[in-house]
C-alpha cells in the first residue's frame, strides 16, 4: 500500500497540486454558512480556501459561485 501511496503523492506533486490543511475558525465557519447560504462543508471548503488564498476552485458545485472570493471553474 505505501508505494501506491507514494506513486499518488509524487503524481500530485509532478502535477503542482498543493495539498493543505483546513483551516478552523468555528465562529468564520458560521459567518460564511449563514452569509453565503452554503452547507457545513461547503464552508469548510470555502473557509479553508479563504486561509490559504486559494482563488479558484474546480466544481461542479454551483453554491460557491455565492462565494465572493472564488473564481468556479469550468
Amino acid at each position: 500500500m505505501e508505494e501506491y501511496i507514494d506513486r499518488a503523492l509524487g503524481l500530485l506533486k509532478d502535477s503542482n497540486v498543493r495539498i493543505v490543511e483546513d483551516y478552523h475558525s468555528l465562529s468564520e465557519w458560521l459567518e460564511i454558512m449563514k452569509k453565503h447560504r452554503l452547507l457545513p462543508s461547503d464552508a469548510q471548503i470555502a473557509l479553508t480556501c479563504k486561509h490559504h488564498n486559494i482563488k479558484v476552485i474546480a466544481t461542479f458545485d454551483e453554491d460557491f459561485r455565492r462565494v465572493p472570493w472564488l473564481e468556479v471553474v469550468p
